[in-house]
């Protein structure tokens, strides 16, 4: 694994762990969303952006790719 797979993984996995406490969901459901939405693959593309802010605010990003898809969180 490259160092940029890496810190990809570490910021899908941070993000994933600040969206489950704050959407206060179960790491199934936070998962499911995950997964349905392809957020993970979303962070991946967007890496090269979402680095450069706080996880905060790239929970911030997702969060308004899922409202944009009708999903309240």
């Amino acid at each position: 694994m490259s160092q940029e797979q890496i810190a990809i993984a570490d910021m899908q996995c941070w993000i994933f762990r600040k969206a489950q406490r704050k959407w206060q969901k179960t790491p199934q459901e936070c998962a499911r969303l995950f997964r349905q939405f392809d957020i993970l693959g979303y962070i991946r593309d967007c890496y090269d952006i979402l680095h450069m802010s706080s996880y905060d605010r790239a929970l911030q990003d997702v969060e308004e790719l899922l409202h944009r898809s009708g999903v309240q969180v």
